[in-house]
Parts: structure tokens; C-alpha cells; sequence
């Protein structure tokens, strides 16, 4: 990602909306798989909006169109980081070629603070659930976008 200074903390839900935080800021968006006419630029952003660090007002809206524009080169620089990272996130075809291979070896933290050996399955959706190999025992199941962060930290 090219804007480094910016600190964006997100999760994914099935439906494709993202939440999360860029720099203080709390933002919801709607990514899709492919860019269309209604996206911001063009892009796969159709609907998203930011608000100030205080989470009291609305800096930014946009639902297939501007209904409230950023007003300052700050938000028009926090918007352009935002769209870039958001245009980077995975499409479903790189979750298909994923999914195809075999359960990834990683670990858990157990609740003592032990570390314990795990498997990673990850769905055509992007989705994963790590679980205990010998009991099928589920730890935790991540969001697309933790998948992404876990993959990219090894």
C-alpha cells in the first residue's frame, strides 16, 4: 500500500460490507467483487461513509453517487487510502485457488497463553476456521480480511 500513514483496522461480514477504523475515523463500506459505473471512480467501492474521530459527524457519504463530498485535502488524501486499500482486498477467485489446497499448519493461543499447533482451512469464500486436527475442535473462525493479514504475516 503506498499511503503508509495510514493505520486501517477492518473486518468483513458474508454480505461484503467492511468496517473498521482508518486513523481514528470509523468507516463502513460495500466492496464488490468487480468494479461498475456506480462505483466510487469507477471501482468496487459502491456505498461507503467515514466518520470524524469522534464518530459524531459524517465526513464522507457515498451511495452509487456523492451525497457528501470530502471538504478538505486531509479527507480527500484518508479517502484515496481508503479506496486503495479496500481495491486491493482479495476477489473471490483468489480464495478458489486457495480453498483447492490443503489445510495450512499455523497456530493457536490457547486461554493459559500457550501456544498450540493448528490447521487453517479456508473456504472459496475466503473464510477460515482453525481447528485442532486430532479433535476437529473449532478455535476461531476469521473474516476474509484477518485471513488475508494471517497469510501475509507468514
Amino acid at each position: 500500500m503506498k499511503n503508509t500513514n495510514y493505520e486501517i483496522k477492518a473486518k468483513q461480514t458474508r454480505q461484503g460490507w467492511i468496517d473498521g477504523t482508518i486513523n481514528g475515523h470509523t468507516f463502513q463500506a460495500k466492496v464488490y467483487d468487480e468494479g461498475s459505473e456506480f462505483g466510487i471512480n469507477e471501482g468496487r467501492v459502491s456505498k461507503l461513509w467515514i466518520r470524524d474521530e469522534a464518530g459524531r459527524q459524517t465526513i464522507m457519504n457515498y451511495e452509487r453517487g456523492w451525497d457528501v463530498r470530502p471538504k478538505t485535502a486531509a479527507h480527500r488524501h484518508l479517502l484515496a487510502a481508503l479506496l486503495e486499500y479496500l481495491a486491493a482486498l482479495p476477489t473471490p477467485d483468489f480464495w478458489e485457488e486457495l480453498a483447492e489446497g490443503q489445510p495450512t499448519p499455523t497456530t493457536v493461543r490457547m486461554r493459559s497463553g500457550f501456544m498450540a499447533p493448528a490447521l487453517m482451512k479456508i473456504d472459496r469464500d475466503g473464510w477460515a476456521k482453525i481447528y485442532d486436527e486430532q479433535t476437529g475442535r473449532v478455535y476461531k473462525r476469521l473474516d476474509p480480511i484477518a485471513v488475508r493479514d494471517l497469510l501475509e504475516s507468514k
